[in-house]
């Protein structure tokens, strides 16, 4: 098999980064999903209230564009063989869900 040159660089900043915390679109509470641009309200009504709450800046897509914004961010661990997820909320939405770091 051979792998371009160009393709290299990628796979290996992807092996990487993978340590850091990967970013999901979506998080599974029990038979329910919790996706990105879901109001907190229903966040609450599907996870509960999360192990923990903390806030800080966070660099988001806001109207097309890259910004960092004041964020809060819930940490939900739904088992002890699950990772923790972190779903950060910007302006009463789920703005972005990553896996925690271990």
């Amino acid at each position: 098999m051979v792998i371009k040159p160009l393709l290299i660089p990628a796979v290996l900043a992807a092996f990487l980064l993978g340590s850091a915390g990967a970013p999901a679109d979506s998080y599974r509470c029990g038979r329910k999903l919790i996706r990105t641009g879901d109001e907190v309200s229903k966040l609450i009504e599907v996870c509960g209230q999360p192990r923990r709450k903390d806030s800080g800046k966070q660099t988001l897509v806001v109207d097309g564009r890259l910004r960092q914004v004041k964020v809060q961010r819930w940490h939900y661990r739904m088992g002890s063989r699950r990772l923790e997820r972190v779903v950060m909320l910007y302006r009463g939405k789920v703005a972005a869900i990553e896996v925690a770091p271990r």
